[in-house]
């Protein structure tokens, strides 16, 4: 168990504002010199006392030495800084010499300068600071958020304040009730708009932040305090100090969707992964789960992924990496001190590093391959680390208390820390953003560059940017376009400005790019991203997928299984066609063989054999793996009219309700739909269905005319056999 709240009062002289500059007085490099009073903190004083008592006895007696000898004496009182012969300092110390051993110069004359890659300044001092009274300084608490609209929302006691990191401009969202508060956590939506609050007595209030307007109260799911939430999409995952996890669809009357069982004590982290497959909790119970959605319902309570053990206090800092979609790190608390890296599809720990102190929270940067971590006792400091060596790169400090809550911006550059000395700090510690560091890359001339792909593959192009973003220019040839209607006007509008210029850069169609080089792993980020686009836009491109499949063979611990489910399914809905066998060739039989992919096998023998009975009540009961890819039960019901089609002359109303699993006015509609665009004929006194005439539902016997002459000598030879 981990300290909670800390109960030590603070007197304050005066009263303080929230979110107020705070000023702290800083000492200058030059303060009290002068060029008569020496500096006392640059004097070196035991060279002092050696010029005045030993330095001059060399002088007395004259030597002869050589000139090699008299040049490396002074070489060596030159690299070891004897030089100097003033005894008193009026200046600061000079900067340490890059170099403490002699170079040898004339082997640096013949050696080609090498490029190497300038070091990243980072300040050591926070480049802001703002007043924070009655933060609340409990370490399971989440009290600081920083959303995507570059607003940051921090709780402070009974109230929640906004700070616009634009403007600089402050504002109150909203003040709680002294019986339902205090605030016990605060996370943005994706939107950047809407903003969920948690309070101590078990509800979360969800906010509109542009209008200063509560939507609606989530109530039911707790029984005590809310002190973490995580947004995926629509679904708002909290975490009580009873232990449990809710799911809440907050687009629903009866909005607790699922409840994840498996902490003992209060669940004071939450992190959704960044496909949003896999949620990561940390518990007071020294225990870290791993959820996965495609094996999760609220029949399985307490299916959880994994359950990893190895920390010894509890654990509230989780932070998913962003450039390795299975890998997870995580910190203790202050009796365990440690962080600890995990591949989430095996729950094998990578490594771990002791810290030395409590670890609060953690942070990835998005620009480089680098982990800020913020701690408790004894420096209350924010250490930078290199991945995957985990050198130290800087330790920040400034604050005065341990270092609870830390936030990112959307940038990705500056990091908001909140501490219990109730101060709020800002420091640039990732450097600039990704966009304004690199340059336009280099036209480069690529192999194969003249074929041109895209008209034999018009129905499947996808085109990536040079900044690995989906362009938007290839929506007009989509099967069907995405739907709007979720969509609120702003997204829309917002929507349109991205397709107004998609042609800044140079763009390359995803065939185009599998083509030149189909083994090359750096393509697995857009691979992953173009089967998401398949999923949303509705499209399919199985020449893709393959070549995501094959990729994996070769990088097995990049494989996202969401992603290879995904496939699957649009493979499913791609029947007849042989693509979902294909597809699982390339899949691992140690892949196969968990519970999503049993069961989308199973789905697929079902449709070869043609027994839509038992595949729609499979599907019926895996509803959380198909819902997923929208537009499957419709391809489903294309398929099984398909197979009718070949196999029926008249097919029974039965028998097609059963197929394409409908009945009443919703088959009425299928039919007639049918009937207008296929050319079904519905028999009035049967019911009956007549479907179209083909070559396999009407066969024709082949009609030959030309007779066939045997000559009779041929028959002749079988003439002793016979008798």
């Amino acid at each position: 168990m981990d300290a909670g709240m800390n109960t030590s009062t603070h007197l304050k002289a005066q009263a303080r504002c929230p979110l107020q500059e705070h000023f702290l007085p800083r000492k200058s490099s030059k303060e009290n010199l002068d060029r008569f009073i020496p500096n006392r903190s640059a004097m070196d004083f035991d060279y002092a006392h050696f010029a005045l008592t030993e330095g001059n006895k060399g002088k007395d007696t004259a030597t002869v030495s050589s000139p090699s000898r008299e040049a490396y004496r002074k070489q060596l009182a030159e690299t070891m800084n004897l030089n100097h012969t003033r005894i008193l300092a009026f200046r600061n110390k000079p900067q340490a010499p890059v170099e403490l051993l002699p170079t040898d110069h004339s082997a640096s004359l013949h050696q080609q300068p090498k490029s190497v890659k300038p070091r990243r300044y980072i300040p050591q001092t926070s480049e802001r600071t703002l007043d924070a009274p009655d933060i609340v300084d409990d370490f399971y608490l989440n009290l600081l958020d920083w959303g995507s609209a570059n607003v940051l929302a921090i709780a402070l006691g009974h109230t929640v304040y906004l700070w616009d990191a634009s403007s600089g401009s402050t504002s109150e969202l909203v003040t709680i009730d002294e019986e339902k508060g205090p605030v016990t956590s605060i996370n943005w939506a994706p939107d950047g708009r809407h903003v969920a609050v948690g309070l101590n007595n078990s509800e979360v209030q969800l906010w509109d932040s542009a209008s200063n307007r509560q939507l609606r109260t989530l109530k039911g799911g707790h029984q005590s305090r809310v002190g973490s939430m995580a947004w995926n999409n629509h679904i708002l995952t909290t975490g009580g100090m009873d232990g449990l996890i809710v799911n809440n669809d907050v687009r629903i009357r009866s909005h607790v969707v699922e409840t994840y069982r498996g902490h003992t004590q209060e669940v004071c982290g939450l992190k959704w992964s960044g496909s949003g497959q896999q949620l990561a909790s940390g518990g007071n119970d020294n225990v870290v789960h791993i959820w996965d959605r495609s094996v999760a319902s609220s029949n399985s309570t307490t299916q959880y992924l994994h359950r990893l053990e190895e920390h010894t206090s509890a654990v509230k800092a989780l932070a998913w990496c962003p450039f390795q979609a299975n890998l997870l790190a995580t910190g203790g608390g202050g009796g365990d001190r440690t962080i600890k890296f995990w591949n989430t599809h095996t729950g094998a720990c990578l490594n771990s590093v002791d810290t030395g102190s409590q670890v609060c929270s953690l942070l990835w940067s998005k620009n480089e391959r680098e982990l800020l971590s913020s701690h408790g006792f004894t420096q209350n400091q924010l250490t930078l680390w290199k991945y995957p060596s985990m050198v130290k790169m800087a330790e920040l400090t400034g604050h005065t208390s341990r270092v609870l809550y830390m936030a990112q911006s959307p940038d990705g550059c500056t990091v908001a820390t909140a501490a219990g000395d109730e101060t709020l700090r800002f420091w640039n510690v990732f450097g600039v953003p990704e966009t304004a560091k690199k340059p336009a890359p280099k036209a480069v001339h690529e192999p194969f560059s003249h074929v041109n792909l895209i008209a034999s593959q018009v129905n499947r192009n996808v085109v990536v940017s040079g900044t690995k973003t989906l362009d938007q220019s290839f929506s007009a040839s989509r099967e069907s376009p995405p739907s709007h209607s979720n969509l609120s006007s702003t997204e829309v509008r917002d929507m349109g400005k991205e397709m107004e210029s998609p042609k800044e850069q140079s763009s390359y169609t995803v065939e185009q790019l599998v083509a030149v080089n189909p083994f090359n792993p750096e393509l697995l980020p857009d691979l992953e991203n173009y089967v998401n686009e398949q999923v949303t836009s509705q499209t399919y491109s199985l020449d893709a997928n393959l070549c995501l499949l094959r990729l994996y063979q070769f990088e097995p611990e990049r494989m996202n299984t969401h992603i290879v489910a995904q496939i699957l399914v649009k493979a499913l809905m791609a029947m007849p066609a042989l693509d979902f066998s294909l597809c699982l060739f390339l899949i691992p039989e140690r892949v196969q063989m968990e519970e999503q992919f049993k069961t989308l096998i199973v789905l697929s023998h079902y449709l070869e054999t043609g027994r839509f009975q038992q595949f729609w009540d499979e599907a019926a009961k895996n509803r959380h793996i198909l819902e997923a890819v929208p537009g499957f039960e419709q391809a489903i019901q294309a398929y099984a009219s398909h197979l009718l089609s070949l196999s029926y002359q008249k097919v029974p109303r039965s028998v097609l309700a059963e197929a394409v699993n409908m009945d009443g006015a919703s088959l009425d509609k299928f039919i007639e739909h049918q009937v207008t665009n296929s050319g079904w004929i519905v028999e009035k006194d049967e019911g009956s269905i007549v479907l179209p005439q083909n070559e396999f539902n009407h066969p024709e016997l082949k009609k030959n005319n030309t007779g066939e002459n045997v000559p009779l000598e041929h028959v002749a030879r079988i003439f002793p056999i016979l008798g």
